[in-house]
């Protein structure tokens, strides 16, 4: 009988990871990241947590 290969995949680890919140590396805080767009047109992703 052929024996049950075990997930490569720890699907316990991921959940618990989703469901953390992010810390920011540079304030300490929760990370809020949003896109924003200049008047040129380019997108550039902003951290809201950083800025005072």
């Amino acid at each position: 009988m052929a024996e049950k290969k075990k997930s490569k995949t720890d699907v316990a680890a991921r959940a618990g990871m989703k469901g953390k919140d992010k810390v920011c590396s540079i304030c300490g805080g929760k990370v809020d990241v949003v896109m924003s767009v200049s008047a040129t047109g380019k997108k550039k992703l902003r951290r809201l947590c950083c800025e005072g």
